[in-house]
């Protein structure tokens, strides 16, 4: 066989076994290995092939975007929310590298040992695709002093949160994505991707602090001043024109204040370069980034993005694309079905548990005749 005939087969083969494995992630309920894999066709493709695939595998966000592209144009529309957000996928009995590291989990408050998942999500109505990831990786080393006063090792990324979002950012525009918002906490409100978003002529709603500083007119921000946003008693759902401090355009600021009876059980300010819009409609909006907080729980327990026992970070990287995918075609079940991730997930351990319990049956049956004979 020429080398060329040699590439083509290693090639199918690494294909035919990504995409069952792909389905794999979604039918099966326990730790994604190889062998499971395997076992799910009977040995009929072995496990020597998915590890192969894993370890020797290109699944990048390039890939990922080839792969749901067609399903994303079908969706697409004017009217599209591009929402970023990243989430710890907590491994705490994984070997420390440059991808499995330790990160503050701001959900809990402290710092896990985990995958640092940041995704680009386009949401259409009501179904949302990723259209590109980055794993923050701790790839440099740095020394530091810790509480004794000595000397410490530590690791770091090269680039921040917010330079992976530019970037992704970036890639959906080459792709020509289709959205009307880019959506993010205030995580994402930085100085640099607030302008990077207005220069490339995409508009934001972004969460802000509240201690961000702001001018009310031109002519202050020209001779400096400044007050802390949360001085200015924006009125719930009212909209102020200001300017935040090293940004040389006018924004939007809205106040959004959650009471239970009397009680304020919490407050939001959200920031805007799109001046048409009212604080109601700027927060009807910005409310469309929390399905990305679904697309996280889904991938984690509908998906397998967690339940991966790799061990080189190369299989790790494509495991979790793989897992991305498996959402997006979890996306594409749930237009046809009607159902979403959960309750088709249902339906296939039912249908699991159905066969298992026929098997037991027959199991059962067979000592049966065992002990009557």
């Amino acid at each position: 066989m020429s080398e060329i005939n040699k590439t083509d087969d290693t090639l199918m083969r690494m294909t035919q076994a990504n995409d069952i494995y792909i389905d794999y992630l979604i039918t099966q309920n326990a730790q994604s290995t190889a062998t499971g894999c395997a076992e799910l066709l009977d040995n009929q493709v072995k496990h020597d092939s998915f590890t192969r695939m894993l370890q020797k595998g290109d699944y990048d966000a390039q890939f990922i975007w080839s792969s749901t592209k067609i399903s994303i144009r079908q969706a697409g529309n004017d009217d599209g929310s591009l929402i970023l957000d990243n989430s710890i996928c907590h491994k705490p009995h994984s070997q420390v590298n440059d991808i499995i590291n330790y990160h503050y989990d701001h959900a809990e408050g402290r710092t896990v040992k985990g995958v640092n998942l940041l995704t680009g999500m386009v949401k259409y109505d009501d179904v949302a695709f990723s259209v590109g990831f980055e794993v923050v990786k701790k790839d440099q080393i740095g020394v530091k002093e810790n509480k004794k006063g000595k000397e410490q090792m530590y690791r770091y990324s090269r680039y921040t949160i917010n330079e992976l979002a530019r970037s992704l950012v970036q890639q959906a525009l080459y792709n020509h994505v289709k959205f009307k918002y880019i959506l993010g906490d205030s995580w994402f409100a930085s100085k640099e991707n607030i302008l990077f978003f207005h220069q490339q002529k995409c508009k934001f709603i972004l969460g802000i602090p509240g201690n961000r500083l702001v001018a009310l007119s031109r002519q202050d921000a020209k001779a400096g001043n400044y007050v802390r946003l949360d001085t200015l008693e924006l009125k719930t759902g009212s909209t102020s024109k200001v300017y935040l401090k090293d940004i040389p355009f006018p924004v939007a600021v809205t106040h959004k204040v959650f009471k239970k009876g009397n009680v304020i059980q919490g407050e939001l300010y959200l920031v805007t370069n799109d001046l048409t819009l009212t604080g109601e409609c700027a927060y009807e909006n910005y409310q469309k980034r929390w399905d990305i907080e679904t697309y996280h729980r889904s991938l984690k327990q509908n998906a397998s993005l967690t339940k991966s026992p790799c061990s080189t970070e190369k299989a790790q990287l494509n495991h979790v694309a793989l897992s991305l995918i498996a959402y997006s075609r979890l996306e594409q079940l749930k237009i046809v079905n009607k159902n979403n991730h959960y309750a088709m997930k249902r339906k296939l351990l039912i249908a699991a548990n159905q066969a298992s319990y026929q098997m037991y049956l027959k199991m059962k049956h067979e000592c049966e005749k065992f002990k009557s004979a």
